[in-house]
């Protein structure tokens, strides 16, 4: 018996969820550790929210997968790097002003704009409907981790 790829795809878009709910765990059960996740967790997501970007370039560069109209490959492609700018922002928030709260914010409006843009492209049939259901519900899952981290980080549940 073999596995489509979009069934791989699924199990292994689950797995790839599991580092951001391993890394609340942590903060929420090891106070003295939360620090350290909460770092580990950012900058998890900001390697998660680039490799976002990147699939539209795949999309955008496999065979026929250019899309007739050059100004929507165009914007295609831009919304490709976007995603990987947002995270590096994010990082850049973290390490210069060691301000995780505000590169939580940064992640969460990241990949709250990439999954919004992604169901703009889907409108267009820029990206396909199965990607699309994926998408969203891994979405849902980390926004969700991604909010109640910074929820943590902002009324100071931390005991320890």
């Amino acid at each position: 018996m073999t596995r489509s790829p979009f069934t791989t795809a699924a199990l292994l878009t689950a797995a790839g969820a599991t580092p951001f709910l391993a890394a609340l765990a942590i903060i929420i059960t090891q106070p003295t550790n939360a620090p350290a996740a909460t770092i580990a967790m950012i900058t998890y997501g900001a390697c998660i929210l680039s490799f976002l970007g990147a699939v539209h370039w795949g999309f955008a560069l496999e065979p026929g997968g250019v899309v007739t109209d050059p100004k929507l490959n165009h914007q295609r492609l831009a919304f490709g790097v976007a995603p990987a700018l947002i995270a590096w922002f994010a990082l850049l928030i973290l390490t210069l002003a060691a301000a995780p709260r505000a590169a939580l914010a940064i992640l969460i409006a990241g990949f709250f704009a990439t999954i919004i843009g992604e169901t703009i492209g889907r409108g267009r049939d820029l990206v396909p409907s199965n990607y699309l259901a994926l998408r969203w519900t891994v979405s849902i899952v980390v926004l969700a981790v991604l909010l109640v981290t910074i929820f943590i980080e902002a009324v100071g549940m931390r005991h320890g």
